[in-house]
């Protein structure tokens, strides 16, 4: 089970240190069979990891990749950086595509550098395009854009956010999340059919509506946004996956 918490850009470093003292401070032990992963933003990245260094229960990740492993790209941030410091990297959320005009190729560059650096990339896909033959033509393209070589080491997450679940305070309907997460399962296996990638669920997710998404048969953990800016409201959502996983 995999719960992880996206910061995004909604902290300061002071903040997002106390932040990160205080999941330490309260967090459990052990939590069996669990991954609890924290994405700070970039300026708070080498101080969040620091303060969990000696404490191997929770992982760290960035909210993006770059394009190249070495570069002069002004602005990027070098791969062997981020590997350093990282075990994980979010690409191709939301609202980088629509904000920042990000394309299924240029998420599976990122994939790319990521993967061969030995990060986690945490693949975000949505509806996106909407056909009337097949409303699921957006989530298929953007899963088919990935290398398949990327999909055959396993080593990946594909993380489901509805567009307008985002920030939004409304959840999608459960029944719809199962059906989109079928979805992405029968596409990923059509291309890789002995691998099986987690698929987790995001938007919106908070203390009261994780275990609706965690229950759900092929869901394998959430992306949390907001309710990760909280130690109590995150580590209540990480104790109810808990309990779900060992009740399996």
């Amino acid at each position: 089970m995999y719960i992880l918490g996206n910061w995004k850009d909604r902290l300061d470093v002071k903040s997002s240190a106390e932040l990160a003292g205080a999941i330490a401070a309260n967090a459990a032990q052990e939590y069996p069979n669990m991954e609890i992963v924290l994405f700070p933003d970039d300026v708070s990245l080498v101080q969040v990891a620091l303060i969990f260094e000696s404490y191997p229960l929770i992982k760290i990740g960035a909210q993006d990749g770059p394009l190249e492993k070495t570069g002069s790209l002004t602005g990027s941030i070098a791969a062997s950086n981020i590997s350093r410091f990282c075990d994980y990297v979010i690409l191709g959320h939301s609202e980088r595509r629509s904000k920042l005009d990000e394309t299924d190729e240029i998420v599976a560059r990122k994939a790319t550098v990521a993967s061969d650096l030995g990060l986690i990339p945490v693949i975000c896909v949505s509806k996106g395009e909407v056909s009337n033959i097949d409303p699921y033509l957006g989530i298929r393209n953007q899963i088919e854009a990935i290398p398949s070589r990327i999909i055959s080491r396993g080593e990946l997450l594909i993380a489901y956010e509805p567009i307008d679940a985002i920030g939004t305070g409304v959840p999608a309907d459960p029944k719809n999340v199962k059906e989109a997460t079928q979805v992405i399962q029968n596409v990923i296996s059509n291309l890789v059919p002995t691998i099986n990638v987690p698929v987790l669920y995001g938007g919106s997710v908070d203390a009261e509506n994780a275990t609706s998404y965690l229950s759900l048969e092929g869901i394998d953990g959430v992306l949390v946004g907001g309710a990760s800016l909280t130690a109590d409201s995150f580590l209540s959502i990480v104790e109810k996956a808990s309990n779900i996983e060992q009740a399996r």
